[in-house]
């Protein structure tokens, strides 16, 4: 079928909204008009027997993007209306495709048999399909979390809500005007809310993350946001007179955005939410802060340069073998803690399960035959929830005795409490064993999923119905002994049913509670109410069958539904349980250790190394040391030649302390460390270049960031810091800005930076040291030209050497070009500080010879000034100030 043209669609393809619009449709498609209106932007599927079917605009739309036909209903009408249609059975993926692409999606479904409707089937929509609201198995990442976000700004006040559909999980937060984007960021919801004011704060806020991550917006009117209207969705949501059970004595924005958030899920899923049963107010300061630059620097979830997962410290550390464990574990690593108890809890875990590598397997083995708890709750609550669900369901509960015993001689009080939350649901893994088939069908409409022995009346309409032909047989038997009448046969059609035949001949021997029924040519046929009876029971057994199943799957799925909070405490000990065994199955295979955490102000890192590339290179990775404080090295000034490593170096110290604070053991000899309560990471621009600012003005931006920001419990990492602007604006906005946070913040800080007249610093500031990445030089001969290896080994001092041409060199530059480079450079090196020669720049052989000497024109008076310049004595900001003053007295 041709598709239609866009021009067509935007007229004749809207359907009709008015009365009089839709008196000419046909019933069915006065419902599909009618509920098309009620669902607005949302493209409506509307189930007719075994597709579901879009009209209009909605199935020009579907053909475009799902890559289905494009054809019309009333062929033969002027306006013929335009139709695609999915098979039931495939929704799940079509349904992926539509939301992926950005719609939402409307799901009318029949509510009547078809066979028993009296005029147009009843349908009506039961929900509607958003990117933040998916719960379908087929439809989500089972590592990645799906999760509806709102925002909500009030005056001063900044609040923040997050819910997860697919698991129940539902917090706020309130933060700053600063860090919300940080925050929403790092977290990338799939779906974010915001009131429906133009030109609001929330607007701006929306799209200015839309900019970094591509996010859906879904606009709600701005009544919902109202603290009132926000308390009253929640109070009716949960059941309760006030909100002071959870922990708040007021409504702050954060629950104005919950209540946003609660209002637009009853509108979408038209139904109970049983599963978000509690909600929990996140506190800022209990995580570590990082600001969704350096977050995205670091490559913690995504790399920078595809994208993906694989190349990232989540991707290197995860070793759980369970979604929900997978799922934790990112949590854990985008709020690593500033607790220390906490902590300490989890390493206790880590290393009990370390120092017991039986158990340690043995869990992790039942962990891995486990299904996904969480989603399968989430799924019985609202109604969704397959027979496969539920046996997967009763599978895991089962295991549950087995992982406890495991767990039995644990002494730690993270996995006393994991073992403590498997008990109390032995009787539903016995009544779900009992209730589901082994193995049932995927589709619940044929049937076959109640276990035979759970219900006696299903036994017998299941019985009937195999054993009906057995029947009629034995009763023809019987009734031909009966009667005397051999000829006797048991028929059926269509209009009568079964029903005896007995010819003409034998008409004398018919018995008198035969009833007569139709004469034919040669017999007459009869029924009783015997066969009658049977006969009901044999042509509807099926269908009754059917419907028993599914009133007694119902039964039991409102069973598991009454065990909700149990069931939600076993799938988060679970994924407690799985990210622990998996950090220590790291650590055992890693060589990774427990990181002492202190109170003092100090970083101390023994042979650490960089957990992804400590995977990568192996045992080719060279592991580094780190000794900081906050008296008299708080500051590493780290020089050294590009390609040696610094970069890599600073970003391994800021994510060994990512990967402390979440408790998890760290790729090193030893490590010890305070706990920090931001990390800054001022390393890459890439992402905002493409934005349209400069290099340079993301450089300041985000070194602005870490001035206003950081505390002396901060760890900022800051890669080549002026590299945007000239050397000497570069250097002394690099000077300055190393100056402050060693002098005023005095916080954690390595700069890794080509400027090597930094360090300087270290002889005028007492927090300052410094470091260079060594390298090996191996001098010319006459058989080879001389070379550098880089040995990527942090060592203590400065150096003034880049070795750029030699980088230049192993980048595959012609040779003849690095030559001409190391020739110039040889001539710069000469001619610096010389007082009145021309440094040799231009090829012999093209120097223009009336070339003007360096200092020509500028008089004795310049002249004299650099005889009298006491260069040893100046700092390389006073040498920057002077220039500064002789370039405005004297000219370019």
């Amino acid at each position: 079928m041709a598709a239609t043209t866009d021009d067509q669609a935007s007229t004749a393809q809207r359907p009709p909204s008015g009365s009089a619009d839709v008196a000419g449709l046909t019933p069915a498609m006065r419902q599909y008009a009618e509920q098309k209106q009620r669902v607005g932007e949302a493209v409506l599927l509307f189930r007719m027997g075994d597709f579901y079917e879009a009209f209009w605009d909605d199935a020009v739309l579907c053909s475009k993007v799902l890559g289905i036909a494009l054809t019309s209903r009333s062929k033969k009408d002027d306006e013929p209306i335009p139709l695609a249609g999915i098979p039931h059975h495939a929704l799940d993926s079509y349904l992926r495709k539509l939301v992926t692409a950005g719609y939402k999606v409307a799901i009318s479904e029949q509510l009547e048999d078809p066979k028993e409707a009296k005029g147009v089937v009843r349908r009506d929509v039961v929900r509607i399909v958003t990117a933040g609201t998916l719960t379908d198995e087929g439809l989500l990442d089972e590592r990645d979390d799906n999760t509806l976000a709102c925002v909500c700004l009030r005056g001063g006040e900044v609040g923040l809500a997050y819910v997860e559909l697919a698991s129940g999980r539902f917090e706020v937060i309130d933060v700053s005007p600063d860090t919300l984007l940080d925050e929403l960021a790092r977290n990338r919801p799939a779906e974010l809310l915001i009131d429906d004011e133009r030109g609001s704060a929330a607007e701006r806020i929306a799209e200015q993350l839309r900019q970094i991550v591509n996010i859906p917006v879904s606009r709600r009117p701005v009544h919902e946001f109202s603290p009132y209207q926000a308390e009253q969705a929640l109070l009716n949501h949960f059941g309760v007179s006030t909100l002071a059970g959870f922990g708040f004595d007021g409504m702050t924005a954060s629950l104005s955005a919950a209540g946003g958030i609660v209002q637009y899920l009853q509108e979408t899923q038209k139904t109970a939410l049983s599963h978000i049963a509690s909600i929990r107010q996140r506190a800022i300061g209990d995580y570590l802060q990082i600001d969704h630059s350096s977050w995205r620097s670091l490559e913690i979830e995504r790399t920078l340069r595809t994208g993906s997962r694989e190349g990232t410290l989540l991707y290197a550390v995860d070793r759980t073998v369970h979604p929900i464990g997978g799922r934790k574990l990112a949590h854990w690593i985008r709020a690593p803690l500033t607790q220390v108890q906490e902590i300490g809890r989890r390493q206790d875990a880590i290393g009990c399960l370390l120092d017991t590598a039986a158990t340690r397997t043995q869990v992790r083995r039942r962990l891995k035959a486990m299904s996904d708890v969480e989603r399968i709750t989430a799924r019985v609550a609202l109604g969704r929830a397959t027979p496969r669900d539920l046996k997967g369901l009763e599978q895991t509960l089962t295991v549950l005795p087995a992982l406890r015993a495991e767990l039995a001689d644990a002494r730690v009080a993270f996995l006393t409490e994991v073992a403590a939350d498997f008990q109390g649901l032995d009787d539903l893994a016995e009544l779900l064993g009992k209730a589901i088939r082994d193995d049932p069908p995927g589709v619940m409409s044929d049937g076959g999923f109640i276990a035979d022995g759970f219900d006696e009346e299903l036994d017998r309409l299941r019985a009937v119905g195999k054993t009906g032909q057995g029947w009629l047989s034995d009763y023809q038997g019987r009734e031909i002994e009966r009667t005397g009448i051999s000829s006797l046969r048991i028929g059926f059609n269509r209009v009568f049913g079964f029903y005896l035949e007995i010819p003409n001949s034998a008409r004398k021997q018919v018995p008198p509670d035969y009833v007569r029924k139709q004469t034919i040519k040669n017999a007459e046929r009869y029924i009783t109410d015997e066969l009658k009876r049977h006969e009901s029971e044999v042509l509807t057994a099926e269908d009754r069958a059917k419907e028993l199943e599914l009133r007694l799957f119902e039964q039991v799925r409102g069973e598991v539904a009454g065990r909700m909070q149990p069931l939600l405490g076993v799938a988060d000990a679970i994924g407690r349980l799985d990210c622990v065994a998996g950090l220590a199955e790291l650590a055992e295979h890693r060589h990774y250790v427990r990181p002492e955490i202190v109170d003092e102000p100090v970083l101390e890192i023994h042979d650490g190394r960089h957990p992804v590339l400590d995977q990568t290179l192996g045992e080719g990775f060279v592991p580094n040391d780190t000794a900081m404080n906050n008296s008299d090295a708080c500051v590493a000034v780290i020089t050294g030649p590009n390609m040696a490593g610094k970069s890599t170096y600073i970003r391994q110290v800021a994510l060994l302390t990512l990967l402390a604070q979440t408790g998890s053991f760290v790729p090193a000899r030893s490590m010890k460390l305070s706990v920090a309560d931001r990390i800054f990471a001022r390393v890459g621009a890439s992402d905002e270049i493409m934005r349209g600012q400069s290099t340079f003005m993301v450089e300041m931006i985000e070194a602005a960031n870490i001035l206003h920001n950081a505390t002396e419990r901060s760890l900022v990492v800051i890669d080549e810091l002026g590299r945007g602007t000239s050397t000497f604006d570069g250097l002394s906005l690099a000077w300055a800005i190393t100056e402050h946070l060693a002098t005023e913040v005095k916080c954690h800080t390595l700069v890794a930076t080509h400027y090597h007249e930094l360090t300087e610093l270290a002889q005028l500031l007492k927090g300052v040291r410094n470091y260079n990445v060594a390298v090996r030089e191996y001098p010319a001969s006459a058989e080879k030209d001389g070379g550098i290896v880089f040995l990527h080994r942090i060592v203590e001092g400065g150096t003034s050497q880049s070795y750029g041409v030699h980088v230049a060199k192993l980048a595959g530059i012609p040779p003849a070009v690095v030559e001409r480079s190391r020739e110039v450079l040889e001539e710069l090196q000469r001619s610096f500080g010389r007082e009145s020669r021309t440094p040799q720049l231009a090829h012999k052989k093209t120097r223009a010879p009336q070339q003007l000497t360096l200092f020509s024109g500028f008089g004795e008076e310049l002249m004299e000034e650099l005889r009298t310049l006491e260069i040893d004595q100046m700092t390389p900001l006073e040498a920057l100030r002077r220039l500064a003053e002789w370039k405005e007295r004297f000219g370019a």
